[in-house]
């Protein structure tokens, strides 16, 4: 497990445990300074007040949500999801030809046992858990029925989520949620929304193994049924009294590190009017993941939201074992998680409730988290008089297709290769700010060019290896650039820029991409940035924050509400200035005097801030290295026109690498001669880097006349600008096997590390 201590000063020091299948993770030390020395000189609200529209407009959103809550009384009125909505305009169904008409996770050994929730309605965990559980397992290739099971914990991920960084965690102290209540069990009776998940695993919070934080009272206290015949007693749950607490040393510990998560579209749609519509992308969004080995969560309206609640049954059939759910009513609010395991086009429609059958055949496989009577306690009642839920009593039901309540589904996906029982341990860093836990991205949207970035200092000699973002829209292209500061920087590019790569993610949700060339060395206390632009499919440039109800949105949620309805959970965001900054209008701000001016707004407009907001979620993830590769800058040759022997010789003679692209016409250069060149002649570069040329296909036959000449782009666009390029320092890298978790919450980055695999396949 990853234990914390405490002592003022930068430095973070790691004791690495032998590695186990499952290592039980490194030991931190936690760092804290302060943060004032950070900030650059960027325009603040202070010192330089102007209008912004992407301040404007999230306060607007602020204010829409109130009223929505006013008119509703609906709690999630007062969430954003609605930056996940409308997927099917650019979300191309999946073809039906290629996906068999029945699936099911459980007959490929990937689905871990049914268990059991009770004495607490943390539903979303078990659900989100589970999902991560199949997609290791496939990932890993394990099978259940050879006895290989894996075996997370949902309490370590329940009630981190809704437990604070401690006072003495740095800059970020006090950021996470905040209960009201003298209990400190009764967060977990709170509930959570889907992507509270990925916003915890994100950050290195889990998961961790189920052995290292069991679903249970310290004491072990059991709550027993008795059996009227007889007065035998037999063990049903563990009691809700005692301490259900998770040591806050465990709270970066993890057995596996999350690379990516995909929200998906929801079958479950709606029109431009708000009436529910069915998406049958959804539907294949959902079929393709399970496909691949991946099981998915969902947030649906049940009858219950734990078992033996005492609500009628409304939208499920029991009966003759049929165990088949649909919600007819498109205003039902989702009340429950679950993990979809399979699929049966053929499950026909008269199998739901008579009256309220949905408008075709099909199901999804479900498991849920209410225990089976094939299982042993805790998780289930085998030798016991008490029935099992679900289709012969095993956890499991069907659900159909067009229920109009499904929610928010979302899958997992977690780096595995490299994953050996007898490897060393070791640990990178990642460089984060946001510790608030989400219940979904805010978003805006505008069609001029908006960015995002995250400043940090390094705290020990490291090399950034890969970088990560969330997006909300699918088919956003997010394009990241990492820069190594100059002295005295007067913003988030004011320096070296060390590379620049672009992604498109066919879902929204968490993304992270492996740098090329194996990364970028920086030196102890060398500033550096992550910037990231968000273009999403209809052009339109995205700010994505995570926005959650604060102390004063409590209490105005709370103020009409009879006690035994009161929250008792709140949000405490923490941005500090000079750590997160935003590009709007050609001019680089400070996020926190962003966030000042928002809530600010807020309270005019409605005498509350209502939310508070947390830095960008942008993160930097580095290995530790000795001491970075010495830089020596060498002007890169100029290329064209050589052939490709002459090309690598001139690159030789200055100390750079050279490699060939595709192969492309120019009207311009010969065949077999190089036509272009991706860094641009006169560039300074370190040497070792690598330069990508491009040899030549003569002329296009097919062009016409007078087009435009090889080198630049289509309009015939000059050269790059030349900028000095960093090696990799590849010599000075460390193996790439870790699972350990390192955190550091200094003067201005929060630092955990975490496990480092290459990904064998593609991902959304």
């Amino acid at each position: 497990m990853v234990r914390w201590s405490h002592r003022k000063q930068s430095q973070s020091e790691v004791h690495v445990t032998a590695r186990t299948p499952f290592p039980r993770l490194a030991r931190i030390v936690l760092a804290c300074a302060l943060a004032a020395g950070l900030a650059p000189a960027l325009a603040h609200a202070e010192e330089a007040p102007r209008e912004s529209d992407v301040v404007d407009r999230f306060a607007a959103k602020s204010e829409q949500a109130l009223n929505r809550y006013a008119l509703t009384g609906n709690i999630d009125d007062l969430r954003d999801v609605t930056a996940y909505a409308n997927a099917d305009a650019v979300v191309a169904a999946r073809s039906s030809e290629a996906l068999p008409p029945t699936y099911d996770l459980r007959d490929e050994g990937l689905v871990t046992p049914v268990k059991l929730q009770n004495p607490w309605g943390t539903c979303w965990s078990f659900g989100a858990i589970a999902a991560c559980e199949t997609s290791i397992m496939s990932e890993l290739g394990w099978n259940a029925d050879a006895g290989q099971v894996l075996d997370l914990s949902e309490l370590h991920t329940a009630w981190f989520a809704y437990t604070p960084l401690a006072d003495d965690a740095g800059s970020q102290a006090g950021e996470g949620r905040h209960s009201t209540s003298s209990d400190p069990n009764a967060i977990l009776n709170e509930g959570g929304m889907l992507y509270t998940v990925t916003s915890v695993l994100s950050s290195g919070i889990g998961p961790v193994l189920e052995s290292d934080a069991p679903y249970r009272n310290k004491a072990g206290d059991v709550e027993y049924v008795e059996r009227p015949t007889d007065g035998a007693r037999f063990p049903y749950c563990y009691s809700a009294e005692g301490d259900w607490s998770v040591p806050e040393d465990q709270r970066f510990a993890q057995v596996m590190e999350l690379e990516e998560s995909c929200v998906l579209p929801s079958p479950a749609s709606k029109d431009a009017d708000g009436a529910y519509r069915y998406d049958p992308a959804g539907t294949d969004a959902i079929k393709g993941e399970l496909k691949e080995g991946r099981a998915v969560e969902i947030a649906f309206a049940a009858d219950q939201s734990k078992p033996n609640q005492a609500d009628p049954a409304k939208y499920i059939n029991a009966n003759d074992n049929a165990w088949a759910h649909y919600t007819y009513d498109a205003d039902a609010e989702a009340t429950h998680a679950v993990a979809i395991v399979g699929w049966d086009d053929a499950y026909g429609a008269d199998n739901f409730l008579e009256g309220h059958q949905p408008p075709g055949d099909g199901a999804w496989i479900v498991k849920n988290s209410w225990g089976s009577s094939s299982e042993s306690f805790p998780n289930g009642f085998e030798g016991t008089p008490i029935n099992g839920w679900g289709v012969d009593g095993e956890g499991y039901f069907y659900l159909s297709y067009y229920d109009r309540s499904i929610s928010v589904p979302e899958s997992f996906d977690f780096y595995t290769e490299g994953f050996e029982p007898d490897a060393e341990a070791g640990y990178y860093f990642v460089n984060q700010y946001d510790y608030m836990p989400s219940d979904g991205v805010a978003a805006i949207q505008k069609d001029e060019e908006v960015a995002m970035a995250n400043v940090f200092e390094a705290e020990e000699n490291q090399l950034v290896r890969s970088l990560s973002c969330e997006t909300a829209s699918p088919n956003t292209t997010a394009t990241y650039e990492l820069y190594r500061l100059n002295d005295g920087f007067e913003n988030p590019t004011d320096g070296e820029l060390l590379t620049a790569e672009s992604r498109t993610y066919e879902y929204g949700g968490y993304h992270r991409i492996q740098l090329d060339e194996g990364g970028f060395p920086l030196e102890k206390g060398q500033r550096f940035s992550v910037v990231v632009t968000l273009r999403q499919a209809d052009g339109q440039y995205a700010v994505l924050t995570d926005r959650a109800l604060n102390e004063e949105g409590l209490e105005k949620v709370n103020e009409n509400l009879p006690e035994e309805d009161k929250g008792i959970v709140y949000s405490v965001g923490v941005v500090n200035p000079g750590e997160s900054c935003l590009l709007e209008d050609g001019v680089w701000t400070d996020w926190a005097d962003d966030v000042a001016a928002i809530k600010a707004k807020a309270v005019e407009e409605t005498g509350t801030s209502t939310f508070d907001y947390d830095n960008f979620a942008l993160k930097a993830y580095a290995d530790p290295i000795a001491e970075p590769p010495i830089h020596e800058a060498v002007a890169v040759p100029d290329l064209v026109g050589l052939t490709e022997a002459e090309a690598l010789a001139a690159l030789e003679r200055v100390g750079l690498r050279g490699e060939a692209g595709a192969a492309e016409h120019s009207d311009a250069v010969e065949a077999g001669r190089v036509a272009r060149q991706d860094t641009a002649a006169g560039a300074e570069a370190d040497k070792g880097y690598l330069v990508t040329y491009f040899l030549s296909l003569g002329k296009d036959p097919a062009a016409a006349p007078g087009g435009p000449a090889g080198g630049g782009d289509e309009q015939g666009a000059a050269a790059p600008v030349a900028k000095r390029l960093a090696s990799t320092g590849d010599e000075g890298s460390p193996s790439a096997v870790a699972l350990a978790v390192v955190g550091a919450i200094a003067a201005c980055s929060a630092a955990a590390a975490f496990a480092f695999a290459r990904k064998r396949r593609p991902r959304c």
